[in-house]
Formats: structure tokens, C-alpha cells, sequence
């Protein structure tokens, strides 16, 4: 794969990207609470408004990404994996896994549930069918709806990796705002959140915006949010590559792929690190990742 040049903008790119991570944090140091937080002052009007009705502001949160999904209209060249400049595309792919694994962790250590990979949430609503299965099929319908957008708005599969906007993975990044949204008026409104807090639903709706748009790359399909295919594509490649004794196009996408599982591992150990001290916030940091990547902020070409 060709290797570019363009360090300037990568480098003003990668400002901007780490600028936008800053600002998130920082501004979670002056809102972030605890699970043992009491409450005490009377919440607002519209906290109050949003804790009380969740399901009414989930609703209507999912329905405006969706019309912002529809508002992309562009098509983007397909490009061979040879000719993709391959620090970018491992770049973008790389942001993408640590956002959705730090969002997925952040959900196991608050809520108990999982909003990224959904073959455990299958399992689960089977087992549990009559039994309080429903929650565990909630999400999966939430991921699934959310992936409908990506699909109706025939969302650019190469957009986000040619350093132009991309309204679906923006789509993405707004639906976890407004998880974190739901989240802190449930939690400062007296309501709490459990393994049914309707911000569980908005998380997996923005991770099926975001697996719908890069599952569907034309060079490579790439999974941001699962790695069970990951994990048989890293083996079976090298497995080629060991038997051919070559080490070419088949153990550079075997690297991409391995480098997937670790990003988004990495997110998990970032949800322990931050999950004390801003709760579900900290997802917002994830929103600001996504977001950059969807304004065309990463190190990519154009």
C-alpha cells in the first residue's frame, strides 16, 4: 500500500481530534457524579422533564439522527485494498473500535449490559423468554433499528475514510449525547438507571449506525463494535500466511484486524479507569472520537 506524505494535515488533524478528547473530558470534571452520589439540589425543569419521560426522549432522539442520516447523498469511488493508504484506514478503523469498546464497558460496569456485540443479548433473550428476556431484546431491536438507517440512507460506506463529512457516523456520535443525556437526568431526577435504563437503547442504536456503515466498506469490511469474525479472519490469514510462506496483502489485513481487537479492548480499560469518576459521562469522550472521524478530523486523505 502506497504510504503518503501529508504529514502537515495529519498532524493539524490528529490537533484537532486530541483537542476535541480534552474539551469532552474537561467537561465532564464539572458535571461527573458517581453511583453513590445523593442528589440534593431539586433538579431542572428539562432534567426533570427527560428523567421522568426517557422512553418519549429516546424516541425522538433515534428519529432525529435518523433524519440526519437521510440527508447524506454522495458516493464515494470504491478503492482497492492496495491502493488505501493503510496507516489511515487502520487509523479510522482503530478510533472507531476504542470508542465502541469504551462504550460497551462503560455499559457492563454501570448497567450490567452489553450495547456493542449482541450474540451474548441473543443468548440471553432465549434463555431468559419468559423470564425478563425482553430487555436483552430491546437492544438487539435497537442495534438492528439503528442499522436500518445506516441502510435506507444508503449511508457513503467510503465517506469516513476520504476526509469528508459523514451525516450517519455523526448520526452515531449524537445518539451517544443523547444516552449520556438520558442517563444524567435519570440519575439527578431520583429515577436511577439499571439494566432497563432506555439510555441502553440509544447506545446500541449508535452502534448499529456505525457497524451498518463500516461493515459495508467496499475495500474491506470492517467490524467496529464485534470481533468474533476478527478473531477467525486473523487466524485463517495467517494460517494462509504460514502455509504460503508469504507476508503480503493476506498479513497486513490480518494486522488491521488484530489491531481492531486490541483498540477495542483498550477502550475497556479505559471505561475502568474513567467509570468511577464520570459514570456513564465518560462516554462522551467516545462521542467526541466519533464525531471527529464523522467531520473528516482523523489523519486521512482526501
Amino acid at each position: 500500500m502506497a504510504f503518503t506524505q501529508k504529514s502537515r494535515g495529519r498532524g493539524l488533524r490528529g490537533a484537532l481530534l486530541v483537542a476535541m478528547c480534552l474539551c469532552s473530558l474537561w467537561s465532564l470534571s464539572s458535571r461527573a457524579f458517581t453511583k453513590t452520589e445523593e442528589v440534593t439540589e431539586e433538579s431542572g425543569g428539562a432534567v426533570k422533564f427527560v428523567g421522568e419521560h426517557p422512553l418519549i426522549f429516546t424516541f425522538l432522539s433515534m428519529a432525529l439522527c435518523g433524519a440526519l442520516c437521510y440527508t447524506e447523498c454522495s458516493q464515494t469511488p470504491k478503492l482497492e485494498f492496495k491502493d488505501r493508504d493503510y496507516f489511515t484506514f487502520q487509523l479510522i478503523q482503530n478510533i472507531l473500535c476504542f470508542a465502541s469498546g469504551l462504550i460497551n464497558a462503560l455499559c457492563i460496569f454501570d448497567m450490567g449490559m452489553t450495547v456493542s456485540h449482541q450474540s451474548g443479548n441473543t443468548s440471553h433473550t432465549g434463555r431468559l423468554i419468559m423470564a425478563g428476556g425482553a430487555k436483552f431484546g430491546h437492544l438487539l431491536a435497537a442495534f438492528c433499528f439503528g442499522s436500518f438507517f445506516a441502510g435506507y440512507s444508503k449511508s457513503d460506506t467510503e465517506l469516513i475514510y476520504s476526509g469528508k463529512n459523514s451525516p450517519n457516523l455523526l448520526a452515531s456520535a449524537l445518539a451517544v449525547v443523547a444516552g449520556c443525556l438520558v442517563h444524567y437526568c435519570k440519575e439527578h431526577s431520583g429515577e436511577g438507571n439499571d439494566n432497563t435504563s432506555e439510555c441502553l437503547l440509544l447506545f446500541a442504536f449508535s452502534q448499529g449506525i456505525m457497524n451498518g456503515i463500516t461493515r459495508r466498506c467496499q475495500t474491506l469490511p470492517i467490524c467496529t463494535t464485534h470481533f468474533t469474525g476478527y478473531l477467525t479472519d486473523v487466524g485463517t490469514l495467517l494460517g494462509w500466511c504460514v502455509r504460503d510462506g508469504e507476508m503480503g496483502e493476506k498479513f497486513q489485513k490480518a494486522m488491521l484486524f488484530a489491531a481492531g481487537i486490541l483498540f477495542f479492548g483498550l477502550g475497556g480499560v479505559a471505561a475502568k479507569e474513567l467509570h468511577e469518576s464520570y459514570n456513564m459521562q465518560a462516554a462522551l469522550i467516545s462521542a467526541a472520537l466519533v464525531a471527529a472521524v464523522a467531520g473528516g478530523l482523523g489523519a486521512v486523505n482526501k
